[in-house]
């Protein structure tokens, strides 16, 4: 059976996951996580993909990003996987892939970018690891809530649009992340995601796929409903 297509489109925010082979482990000690995120940071910057938030997970990771060419994310995704791939083998003393197969990945709804961001960045509290996403050391998290930076990170602009200065934005996405999410708003993503289906409204899906809507048909019990200012959902 032919490899499904992914759908990627310069400019345009990209959900994208990839898993340890078998659910095992993808690190074993913070500096796997350090190297794994400067060789993310180092791989994005060549190839030219914006990396607005992550969430390494014991046995995968999650990223948001937005590439700027039609194989930023393909190139940067491959560069990173084989790098690390590499090092964790002669590090950990072992042998063969470390991946279950190819990332999955998930075109965004601007509309939806925030809610996405939120879902990476509460990954840990979900999967129960962490009880508040402040005590999570290895989201991007801290870096938007005025913590730990990592100045390599790109804050899209409906991040921006939270407030008109660092702080206000700082406290914007704090209390924005403190809502939480609604359960069927985390499905929707997680089953975009696992079928690397775009997760988009209808009225995006009609003006970026017109002329392929099949590239969107995930049949869901409701739909998001459009963000009119950070705690009012309309």
């Amino acid at each position: 059976m032919a490899r499904q297509a992914r759908t990627v489109i310069p400019g345009q925010v990209m959900h994208v996951m990839v898993r340890g082979n078998n659910r095992e482990a993808l690190f074993f000690s913070d500096e796997d996580r350090r190297i794994y995120l400067e060789w993310l940071r180092e791989a994005a910057k060549q190839f030219a993909c914006s990396v607005h938030a992550f969430a390494l997970m014991p046995n995968h990771v999650h990223l948001l990003l937005t590439p700027q060419k039609e194989d930023s994310l393909a190139k940067t995704m491959q560069s990173l996987g084989r790098r690390y791939a590499q090092y964790f083998n002669q590090q950990h003393k072992r042998s063969g892939t470390i991946w279950e197969g190819r990332y999955r990945s998930s075109l965004i709804d601007p509309d939806y970018f925030l809610r996405c961001q939120r879902y990476i960045e509460l990954n840990p509290v979900r999967a129960g690891y962490e009880s508040s996403p402040q005590e999570s050391s290895w989201t991007s998290y801290a870096s938007h809530i005025g913590g730990n930076s990592e100045p390599w990170l790109v804050d899209h602009e409906n991040f921006w649009r939270l407030g008109n200065t660092p702080f206000e934005r700082q406290i914007g996405w704090a209390n924005f992340v403190k809502e939480g999410a609604p359960h069927w708003e985390d499905r929707q993503i997680t089953e975009s995601l696992i079928r690397s289906k775009p997760w988009v409204s209808d009225i995006y899906a009609k003006k970026i796929f017109k002329d392929s809507p099949e590239i969107t048909q995930i049949r869901h019990r409701g739909r998001p409903r459009k963000i009119n200012t950070l705690n009012s959902v309309a």
